[in-house]
């Protein structure tokens, strides 16, 4: 009875163990494995908006949204230290997107796509010669 109680007391223990690690393996990834549904739905449904998606294109955008997105907080996470190396993953990870874009949309809705991926210029004023304040 007493080896019984002993050899039970030991997995209760091995197993307490095990679980420990395990949740140190989810701190050491937050959010890796996940992608926040509302988050996807939100940039999708925005994007289904603006190009005028059909529904078959809506089903594949979403799926290569998720992609990009959990990639996107891998990278950020893999390389927060290293932010030269974690812009470089980025590029790559846009220009991969971008391909997969070209896939499903058409010619005028990847235009459309382009012109959301750009950033904002603001266009020059003044003399860029020209220094200081007054």
């Amino acid at each position: 009875m007493k080896a019984l109680f002993v050899t039970l007391l030991l997995v209760v223990g091995m197993q307490g163990a095990a679980l420990a690690q395990k949740q140190d393996r989810h701190a050491e990834l937050p959010g890796v494995s996940t992608v926040s549904q509302a988050r996807l739905s939100a940039i999708t449904r925005q994007m289904c908006n603006e190009m005028h998606l059909n529904e078959a294109q809506y089903i594949r955008l979403r799926a290569v949204n998720k992609t990009k997105l959990a990639r996107l907080e891998e990278i950020s996470w893999q390389y927060k230290d290293n932010v030269v190396e974690q812009q470089e993953h980025i590029g790559e990870l846009e220009a991969q997107y971008e391909a997969e874009c070209s896939r499903i949309l058409s010619p005028s809705q990847l235009s459309l796509l382009h012109e959301e991926l750009q950033p904002d210029a603001v266009p020059l004023t003044t003399n860029p010669l020209e220094g200081g304040i007054g």
